[in-house]
Order: C-alpha cells, then structure tokens, then sequence
C-alpha cells in the first residue's frame, strides 16, 4: 500500500525519538523507517487519515533531518549551492529548495529558515549525514559552522483545518496571518518554540521545533489536551503517506532521487531562475530556456483496488513508458492512487495507461493531474 524507507535492522538497532515511550502509552504500532522505530498507526488507520482531513492531527516528525548553519558567510555560501534564492529571505521567513549534482540532479530538498543569526534546514531522514558531508566538502574557505542537530531538536507537525486554532489556543494568542514557509518563535511553560507554516498533507499545518531534552513531551502533552475539543488524533506513518499522496507531494526516497532532476518532480518552486550561479545551475537553466524533460511526475487512478504496485512499470501497449514510485488506496476517492513517472508524450491527463504489477498482473489505470486533493 505503501512504499517506505524500511531497514531489517532489529529494534535495538533503531534510534528512537525523544516522545518513543509517550507513543507507546497510545498504543503505536511500531514501524522500521529509515533507521527509526516510528509509529506506523496507533490502531486506527482510517481515523488518523479523517483527523486531519476533518479535524486536526498531531505526528511525530523528530526523525527528520536537521542542520544548522551559522557564521559569518552561512548565507552567502548557501546561495552558491542551493537551488532557490537564500538572499532575498528576511529573519521569519522561509523556503523550499534542492541541493544538486552538478549534472543538476537531485541530491536532497529541504525546507530552510532564516534565523537572526542561523539557518535551519529541514529534510528527509538520513540525508542529514549526506548533505552535512557534501556541506564540508563545499565549505572550502566559506566562514560557516555547520551543526547536524538531528537528534538534539525534535519536531513534531499539527495537520488539519483546526491546526491554527489549536496553536492559538495552546499559545494563548492569535497568530499572523502566515504564507507557506514563514514563521513565528513563542514560548510556552518557559521553553522556546519555533512554528513554521508547513503542508504536508494537503491541509493547513504547522511544524513545531524544540530541543530534545525533555520539554518536547511537554508540549506533546499540551497540544494533546488542548486538541480535545477538536477531536485530535496521533497520526502514524501510514495515513501520512496516505495524506501526502493525496496531495500531490513527492517525497526524497521515494518519488525522486540522485536520477531526478528537480523539473521532472515539477519542484519549479524550489527554483530560483534570477540569482547567480549555484550547483546544477547550467543544466536548469538550459532546459528552462531551451528544451524539455523527457520524463514527467504525474497522478494515477487505478482500477483496482488493494493491490501493490509500486516500482511497477507503466506501458501503452507494448512500449515501456514510465514507473510507479509510490501508491495508497484513498479513503476519500474509494480507490487506489499513485504518483509515477510517465513520458512527456504521454503525460496529458485523461490518458489510459496499464500498469504490470510485480505478480505479473495487468491493470487498468488513467493520468490524472496533480494533487488528486486540494482544500480549496
């Protein structure tokens, strides 16, 4: 149903998350992602999925990658390796960027904050090894400290149409009207907080970060009785990867990697065509002006139902035309949806397509626009 970052390590092997027992009193049902014992689903799949769709959802995102940059020349190094423009950012605002091969390929996206005196990063799990290696490896002269502050900074995620209620009401305050990626710090019980404007499912939300030491079950915990009165739920793996699909939203890992280059995930809004040069640069730029990709990350509907395909091959008749990198059957839609890669020519929504499944099975699907979920 899903396609995740699975290791067979043993769970002694796996790091586990500063809120790891607080999951356990909820009755997780635990799961290997990508050297963590995570939360698959706290027993109610179809629940968690409807929180945050109707309500509000609260999920453990600690396992992220974090770094922090800081110095005298963090910015100025960032804007010469990162894809979007770090410069034009202001103290409270943030952005969506990738970091290239430069072949332009995908190394790793992020989502990056301006602090008055820092950058925070945020990434998927386990590239905050690579990226901070390749950071030093760039770094040359560069005036930058550069801090992996995965496992010292937690980070947990309110998903859902009352998200913002619920932060107003646990921080006794309004907050701003915030675009995607901006940013406020408030204190709660004397622990400073960082809220970021985040979607990750579709809907509303806001990513909570805070260090690791303790104060992050208590924010937990506050969020938790507050959110009663908005049905909250603990949201697991599951029905996040549930959500994400639905919205459209390719993940690192998954449905792009080091073969991906940023325009055929369509992460146009992880690139800036005004700043100066950067990593990958050339290769953008000259797609941009003066070609195409060959390959594209479209929508799928599938005639079936319960039935696994990912990493399946896509064909028109006889003619390899694409892949599925990852799939879910949606509550919502009452069938099975995907995300893959299919060639331009036959990228245009409405286009009938089979798929082979890895049991050798045909089925039956069709190109659908992205995201298949929009609040609006």
């Amino acid at each position: 149903m899903y396609n995740l970052l699975k290791t067979l390590c043993s769970n002694n092997d796996m790091k586990k998350t500063s809120l790891h027992e607080t999951h356990l009193s909820l009755g997780a049902k635990l799961e290997h992602f990508s050297g963590w014992l995570l939360p698959k689903s706290f027993g109610d799949e179809v629940g968690e999925y409807n929180a945050v769709r109707n309500s509000v959802g609260i999920v453990d995102l600690s396992y992220r990658g974090k770094i922090i940059l800081s110095g005298k020349e963090h910015l100025k190094f960032l804007q010469g390796i990162l894809t979007n423009d770090v410069n034009k950012l202001e103290v409270g605002k943030g952005l969506y960027a990738t970091f290239l091969t430069p072949k332009g390929r995908i190394i790793a996206d992020m989502r990056l904050y301006r602090r008055s005196d820092s950058v925070l990063i945020d990434l998927e799990p386990g590239l905050n090894e690579k990226v901070t290696e390749l950071f030093l490896k760039y770094k040359i002269s560069y005036k930058v400290n550069i801090e992996d502050s995965t496992e010292t900074l937690s980070l947990m995620s309110i998903q859902g149409p009352s998200s913002k209620k619920l932060i107003e009401k646990t921080f006794g305050e309004k907050i701003p009207v915030m675009n995607e990626y901006d940013y406020i710090t408030k204190s709660i019980n004397g622990t400073n907080t960082i809220i970021a404007k985040a979607n990750r499912t579709g809907e509303e939300g806001f990513d909570i970060y805070i260090q690791s030491d303790g104060r992050d079950k208590s924010i937990w915990d506050h969020l938790v009785k507050n959110g009663e009165e908005f049905q909250i739920k603990p949201v697991g793996l599951l029905a996040m990867e549930t959500l994400r699909i639905e919205a459209g939203i390719p993940r690192y890992g998954v449905d792009m990697n080091e073969n991906t280059i940023p325009i055929e995930a369509g992460l146009w809004h992880a690139l800036s065509f005004e700043k100066g040069c950067y990593v990958g640069q050339e290769v953008i730029a000259r797609i941009k002006w003066r070609g195409h990709v060959n390959w594209h990350l479209v929508g799928f509907e599938i005639y079936a139902k319960d039935i696994s395909i990912n990493d399946s091959k896509i064909f028109d008749g006889e003619r390899d035309i694409g892949y599925i990198t990852s799939s879910s059957f949606s509550p919502m839609f009452n069938k099975v949806i995907a995300l893959g890669y299919i060639r331009r020519e036959f990228n245009k929504p409405g286009t009938k397509v089979s798929i082979n499944t890895k049991e050798n099975k045909k089925i039956s699907a069709k190109v659908v626009n992205l995201p298949f979920y929009n609040k609006s």
